[in-house]
């Protein structure tokens, strides 16, 4: 009997031994994946970080080529003409400006506004064979009411598809760069749809290119 019971008494320690050599062996497993994985999400956010990083600085290259663009018109002769389109907010009129300098320049500019009517209107800017950089943006906001502002390339593939809500007010910028290889995108007449459901707010869209 005593033999036995020694026997027993070194088989369980022998099976605790073994269970805590498994659960040590687990947690070390665990450890180790669970290292892995944050290491991975680290480099996750630096590769961003760095995307980031060289957007940024694409954006400033181009502000800064449209900054000198904007310099070198002042120094030229303009013409700008001013259609007013209707009355809207007291302090928002609405109208359509359209304004060329220099050569190879030009810049569409729209700006409406609505006191809960429901409407639309289209048009077209026209980006010549020359162009080497396109400025789009879209500005927004909304009371009420749905504003949507669809603008098409050339080809009638949209660029881009905007709608304006109580929810948010929208500022859209995008700069592009014309290469050789894609002219056929970019070059020929875009096209902008805009409508208004119920809407009481206003936008602005904007074309500047060079």
């Amino acid at each position: 009997m005593k033999t036995q019971s020694i026997f027993r008494m070194l088989s369980l320690s022998l099976l605790f031994v073994l269970l805590g050599s498994v659960a040590m062996a687990q947690t070390k497993e665990e450890k180790k994946a669970k290292d892995a994985e944050m290491k991975a999400k680290q480099e996750q956010i630096e590769f961003q970080r760095q995307q980031m990083k060289e957007q940024q600085l694409k954006t400033i290259e181009l502000e800064r080529a449209y900054a000198e663009q904007a310099r070198e018109a002042s120094r030229s002769r303009s013409s700008a003409r001013v259609y007013s389109t209707g009355t809207g907010f007291p302090d928002e009129p609405s109208y359509f400006i359209y304004s060329g300098g220099q050569e190879n320049q030009s810049q569409l500019t729209i700006r409406n506004s609505f006191n809960g009517e429901t409407d639309s209107s289209e048009g077209e800017f026209d980006v010549n064979e020359s162009t080497t950089h396109i400025r789009c943006t879209i500005n927004g906001k909304a009371r009420s009411g749905k504003i949507n502002i669809k603008v098409l390339y050339p080809g009638g593939k949209v660029f881009k598809d905007l709608s304006i809500t109580s929810s948010a007010e929208i500022s859209f910028t995008q700069n592009m760069s014309i290469h050789k290889e894609e002219r056929s995108k970019y070059v020929g007449a875009w096209k902008y749809k805009v409508s208004a459901d119920k809407a009481e707010g206003s936008y602005t869209l904007s074309f500047m290119t060079h």
